[in-house]
């Protein structure tokens, strides 16, 4: 061992004897970085390939070539001209944007300029529109094929998205309102990911931020207020000491919010008797929360990153769910009773826990990204429930739930260059541990203890490398995943699992004149969560019960998609095949079949198509935004020898305008628009629209910024969806009060991020719980 250490040695003494090393950045005209742009490095005068590479994240790369008097560098990218240019060690690169002005269009700002990347497309922010808009969650409202609010997106055709800034995930949604919009250099959406994401994730949004010069001191401070049925608000503030390479930062947010929820609900179940429960709910919701972070990354050099990062989150006072349901039941058309609930809950959530640690090097040509995660926490709930019946008397209910949450985490993952192309492998490994504890001592049967213990073990590999032709795309990941199901203290084999998958990923991107296409296919896995895996029954009323179903498989995803981007115009069209689809199910309960049973259960296939075309042109001081697309299902359902058809198609819209003012004040008036049509064994039955419009100011060069807005200005924000199946019908109609005027300061002290690189491992299990 001794001597093939030596000769190692010996050899890249004597390499470097001969070789010489071709270093530099590749930025765009605003001085941004170009990640995974392409260097290739000729010798002349017969051009002969030498070596090649692609720029990191923030657009260096190193090139190793024997010692030549001329040498050529060829630079490109998607979206910008390839340029040629003699090599030299440490230099600076600019790339032109390839695009074209709009005609008879008086241009006076900029739009956010798009390009294709590997599995979907990036938006250039800095320099734009955007940079102005707020914070982190502003911008991502009104980036095209990004759906959502209050740091939970997603992303058209493919759902819930993972949300990161710098390659690191965000834990807590409210990380996102720290972010300064003028602190953003570009978003990646991600709607393809490749085989180094852990196979349940369908979609990630990655945030990359100016990593800004300077030392000492920095915070940034921000208040919330709204009002309107109900009084809310949030406090944070983030602060940041950098001194060289060594960064210091620590998080505090805080927020107490409460909602209010009215609706009316009709519940059908035709069995031997028609029974119908016209009911009327209403009540709210208050929850308070505390979230602390600290951290502390050191940069040993250019090349070689550490940190140590610990979220703790807690809620000072306990979460309460106050409920009220007025029903009427009928069977066969004449009144059987009438009765009134109330269901009282309060959570007291004991402080959640999450350590992260990472290592991020480049080794010559090779890169390192280690990460280990260890996470706890747990909930105590009490429940009472009271029932009033005309006809059958009155009784209380009451009810506990005790859960707790272990997961330890780690993730390595290696990429090397080769030749025009970079090959990534890695392996990531996950041990979780869950108890859940339910009793309900007034109804037999209701009480029980399940413990879920789940290991998981992935291998990827990926290669990128861009051709003559296009970049080309290919990956593959293997996850063992084995659970172990125990009932009361003892393994239930029946219910256990263990699964061995492949998931492949492919895709080739190209240009055709000033169009840029790609074509991409994945394969994903959704995993049931543990709420959807427990047998814990829970009471709801006399004819409706909730639990989980044990016997749940995951869902294989198998994705075929094509993406264009032409000037200020976005389009995707994706086909979608789910294989044990998990959707919400409706069944009878075993011993008195007039009462429901909500629960989960696997679709043998659910086929589904989407398409979306987005627009986003710039007239003066206006910058509009306009979307819009279609989903599509085809599903048929059979349940007790009945048949329901569910493949009503849906359409959506959004309208986004920001007018871009002078003295630094902005307004947005957004719009969306859904229509009816099926999703899943849903279907939502009514058309909804909502308006939002906010006005902002700018100050001090843009350090304090004031903000005032009204959220659901014709308060139409509704959940409406009938649940369709075999002999039972049950339809909601739920009104929120998200109609809210809002008032916000933030400011902004001598804005720096922390260079933290850190991205925890375990992120699939750590959504699931």
């Amino acid at each position: 061992m001794r001597n093939i250490i030596v000769s190692t040695i010996l050899l890249f003494i004597g390499q470097m004897s001969w070789a010489q090393t071709i270093t530099g950045v590749v930025k765009d005209t605003a001085n941004s970085p170009i990640s995974y742009a392409t260097v290739v490095l000729y010798s002349l005068p017969d051009t002969t390939y030498v070596s090649g590479a692609i720029t990191n994240r923030e657009g260096q790369f190193k090139l190793t070539a024997v010692e030549s008097k001329q040498l050529l560098l060829q630079v490109s990218s998607i979206g910008y001209k390839t340029r040629y240019l003699p090599a030299t060690t440490d230099q600076t690169i600019v790339l032109e944007q390839d695009v074209v002005s709009i005609d008879e269009v008086v241009v006076k700002g900029t739009r956010p300029i798009s390009k294709l990347i590997s599995g979907g497309v990036q938006i250039n922010v800095a320099n734009t529109v955007l940079s102005g808009i707020g914070t982190g969650n502003d911008v991502l409202k009104r980036i095209p094929m990004i759906t959502g609010d209050n740091g939970r997106f997603k992303v058209f055709g493919r759902g819930d998205a993972r949300v990161y800034i710098n390659n690191r995930e965000v834990r807590d949604p409210s990380e996102l309102d720290k972010l300064n919009s003028a602190d953003i250099e570009r978003v990646e959406v991600i709607s393809d990911p490749g085989a180094r994401y852990d196979a349940t994730v369908a979609a990630v949004i990655n945030i990359q931020t100016a990593q800004k010069p300077g030392e000492g001191f920095s915070f940034n401070a921000r208040s919330s207020f709204y009002t309107g049925e109900n009084n809310d608000y949030i406090n944070q503030i983030s602060t940041n000491y950098r001194k060289e390479g060594l960064d210091v930062f620590a998080n505090l947010y805080y927020s107490n919010i409460s909602s209010l929820l009215k609706g009316d609900i009709s519940q059908i179940i035709d069995v031997d008797t028609l029974w119908c429960q016209n009911s009327y709910t209403n009540g709210g919701m208050r929850s308070n929360t505390l979230n602390g972070t600290v951290g502390v990354n050191y940069e040993i050099n250019e090349n070689h990153y550490i940190g140590l990062r610990y979220d703790i989150k807690t809620s000072p006072q306990k979460n309460t769910k106050d409920i009220y349901l007025t029903s009427d039941i009928y069977a066969d058309g004449v009144l059987y009773d009438k009765w009134k609930n109330r269901e009282l809950k309060r959570t007291a959530s004991r402080p959640v826990s999450q350590v992260n640690l990472y290592y991020a090097g480049q080794l010559g040509n090779l890169s390192v990204d280690f990460n280990a995660d260890y996470y706890c926490g747990g909930t105590d709930t009490e429940g009472m429930h009271v029932e009033m019946s005309e006809e059958f008397g009155e009784r209380t209910l009451y009810s506990t739930s005790h859960i707790d949450n272990s997961l330890l985490a780690g993730k390595l993952q290696l990429a090397y260059r080769i030749g025009k192309g970079k090959l990534s492998v890695g392996s990531e490994y996950v041990d979780i541990s869950r108890n859940d504890e339910y009793s309900n001592k007034d109804l037999p049967g209701f009480t029980s203890k399940v413990n879920v213990d789940e290991t998981n073990l992935a291998l990827f590999t990926e290669y990128k490398v861009l051709t003559n032709i296009g970049n080309f795309s290919i990956g593959l990941r293997y996850e063992d995943a084995n659970y172990d199901y125990l009932v009361d203290d003892e393994v239930a084999d029946d219910k256990s699992r263990h699964y061995r998958q492949w998931f492949p990923n492919a895709s080739y991107a190209t240009k055709i004149d000033k169009v840029e296409l790609q074509l991409s296919y994945t394969s994903k896995v959704v995993r049931p969560s543990y709420r959807e895996l427990s047998g814990n029954l829970a009471y709801g009323n006399r004819f409706m019960i909730e639990t989980g179903y044990p016997f749940l498989k995951p869902t294989v995803r198998q994705d075929l998609s094509l993406m264009i981007v032409w000037k200020i115009v976005q389009a995707s069209v994706r086909y979608v095949h789910q294989k044990n689809a998990i959707v919400t199910w409706i069944d009878r309960f075993e011993s008195d079949p007039k009462v429901s049973v909500l629960t989960s259960r696997n679709l043998h296939e659910l086929p589904k198509l989407a398409a979306m075309i987005a627009i986003a042109p710039t007239f003066g001081i206006w910058k509009p935004q306009l979307s819009c697309g279609i989903h599509k299902q085809w599903l048929d359902l059979t349940s007790y020898g009945i048949n329901v058809r569910l493949d009503k198609p849906s359409f959506f819209g959004s309208f986004n305008n920001t007018f871009d003012l002078s003295g630094n004040f902005m307004i947005n008036l957004d719009a969306a628009y859904n229509s009816k049509g099926h999703l899943s064994t849903s279907y939502i039955y009514k058309d909804s629209f909502l308006v939002d419009c906010s006005i902002s100011k700018s100050f001090f060069d843009k350090s304090l910024q004031v903000k005032l807005a009204i959220s659901d200005i014709f308060n139409q924000n509704r959940a409406v969806n009938e649940i369709m199946m075999p002999q039972t019908d049950l339809k909601n109609l739920y009104h929120f009060d998200n109609r809210a005027l809002s008032f916000t300061v933030r400011y902004y002290f001598n804005s720096a991020r922390s260079k933290y690189k850190g991205d925890a491992a375990g992120a699939d299990a750590l959504n699931r719980f």
